[in-house]
């Protein structure tokens, strides 16, 4: 059972408690379902995630891939 359907299945047996809970560990069978795990978890935080960064092994297929907030940061930096 892949670690998003767990978390749903916890939920569904106690709907008072929180949603999502990281453990170390977990896995996923696809970068979807990663994607989707985080994601609940934290719009349940308070915020949302993207895809950031992603590397291609040597035969040119996705061998990484970030999953990064995707609240835009802005730095400003003042000189004087």
């Amino acid at each position: 059972m892949s670690a998003l359907e767990q978390t749903i299945r916890k939920f569904a047996e106690k709907p008072s408690r929180s949603l999502i809970k990281l453990e170390l560990g977990l896995s996923s069978e696809s970068l979807g379902e990663a994607y989707d795990f985080y994601n609940l978890y934290l719009l349940e935080v308070g915020f949302g995630i993207r895809y950031g960064k992603s590397m291609l092994n040597a035969a040119r297929m996705k061998s990484m891939q970030e999953i990064v907030c995707g609240c835009p940061v802005r730095v400003l930096i003042r000189t004087s």
